[in-house]
């Protein structure tokens, strides 16, 4: 569990809080995101929000989840960006950003701290991460951080009780050192 913050030029990344929970789900109580995920309900209440807070409390020190804000003096909350472990090795790579937050470039800039976190801080030496094919943002994002393409794979999507096609990303440790000099 992530127990400092992190800024970059726009955004301040820390720890979930209590607080946070209607500020979740007032942007999460979204369709469009929703159903680009694998585990976000919809719709999505406050109880949803405090759940989730509560089980961010439960993760382990390698994994971290983080809100991002803006660095405004209101520091407006925009959505999530977190690595853990789902049954996998490695720690996955996942976010969501609030819909009037899109297509600023927050998303990408958020990723690249994270990122840069879990091999700087966490010292993991291997990442992954996904999307649903039709996200081609969320691909966007993946790519600029310097994962690479690694195959076709299956999404279970919460909100629409199925398994969806998505494409599976990765990043090593030796990709992320080279692209940093």
């Amino acid at each position: 569990m992530t127990d400092f913050l992190i800024t970059t030029e726009r955004l301040i990344l820390r720890p979930v809080a209590a607080g946070d929970a209607e500020a979740i789900a007032a942007l999460a109580d979204n369709y469009k995101v929703a159903v680009m995920l694998a585990r976000l309900p919809f719709p999505y209440k406050v109880e949803h929000a405090r759940q989730f807070i509560d089980w961010v409390a439960t993760q382990p020190a390698d994994e971290t989840v983080f809100v991002l804000c803006l660095r405004n003096e209101a520091q407006t909350f925009i959505g999530v960006c977190a690595y853990e472990r789902r049954g996998e090795k490695d720690p996955e790579l996942g976010y969501w950003l609030g819909e009037p937050y899109w297509g600023k470039g927050y998303m990408s800039e958020a990723v690249k701290a994270v990122v840069d976190h879990a091999f700087k801080s966490a010292r993991h030496e291997r990442l992954i991460s996904g999307c649903r094919l039709q996200n081609l943002a969320s691909r966007r994002v993946l790519e600029k951080a310097g994962f690479e393409h690694s195959g076709p794979y299956e999404i279970d999507s919460l909100i629409l009780k199925a398994k969806v096609p998505g494409h599976r990303f990765v990043l090593t440790r030796e990709r992320w050192e080279s692209a940093a000099r």
